[in-house]
């Protein structure tokens, strides 16, 4: 896959882009959220470029950037990746919020109370060195695939303890109202259990800085234009404005 397709120069530049996929419990890839697409587009507007975007689960599209076939975006850091790829400047930042089962709440002050709990993770997922080094040693990870219905039913069913969700959302119970409907939309018929079955923490696990993301060498030369725009972006408050005003 080659990295940049040359254009004439009147012609948006295109600039392939890895995001990571989101799927339906029926397995179909989901759309990019109106406000990450309407993100990516200001950067498009601003660096006169056409993402050309493909989604692929998280592990995969890391080893593309690695091989420098690529920019992702929405990635966040962590010692590992830090040895491996060039980041941007933060884009946004999404908060890792934490549901529990209605019947298995308990009190979040940090990652030593999640102790002894299985926590649900996307394959791939980092959230942050603490929270990495912890994985199954103070507490059990279980990976699962990028479908947030599925992740759901699998923590009613008690199955994990806790499900991780890295979201825009700033309110727990726009998350509830999110999953909620993500539930009905799956065609999960049980209201009492949609309704009541499970509660957003409180307190989030973490503020998850996202930034674009590719490996050493001929890439490095879109980063610097992505951190021209994202300084520009934040500056003006246009990025803010975005994230927070589009439908999410």
């Amino acid at each position: 896959m080659f990295f940049v397709s040359e254009a004439p120069a009147a012609e948006p530049q295109k600039v392939v882009l890895f995001v990571s996929e989101l799927r339906s419990e029926s397995g179909e890839i989901l759309p990019l959220r109106d406000n990450v697409r309407a993100v990516l587009t200001y950067f498009e507007r601003q660096l006169h470029i056409q993402f050309e975007i493909h989604r692929y689960p998280l592990p995969r599209i890391l080893a593309y950037a690695k091989n420098g076939e690529g920019i992702v975006f929405g990635l966040s850091k962590n010692r590992e990746r830090l040895s491996q790829l060039v980041f941007s400047e933060a884009v946004y930042a999404n908060t890792v919020w934490m549901i529990a089962r209605s019947d298995n709440t308990f009190k979040f002050d940090s990652i030593a109370d999640l102790k002894g709990k299985t926590i649900g993770i996307v394959r791939g997922a980092s959230y942050g060195d603490d929270f990495d080094k912890q994985s199954n040693v103070l507490f059990k990870v279980e990976d699962d695939v990028s479908s947030n219905s599925s992740r759901l039913k699998k923590l009613l069913n008690k199955r994990m303890d806790v499900m991780l969700l890295s979201t825009s959302f700033t309110q727990a119970v726009d998350v509830e109202n999110y999953l909620r409907q993500g539930l009905r939309v799956e065609g999960q018929t049980d209201e009492q259990n949609i309704q009541s079955g499970f509660v957003v923490l409180n307190k989030p696990l973490m503020s998850d800085d996202l930034h674009f993301a590719t490996a050493p060498g001929a890439g490095e030369v879109w980063i610097n234009k992505l951190n021209q725009a994202i300084v520009s972006g934040k500056k003006s408050g246009e990025i803010a404005r975005l994230i927070n005003t589009v439908n999410k």
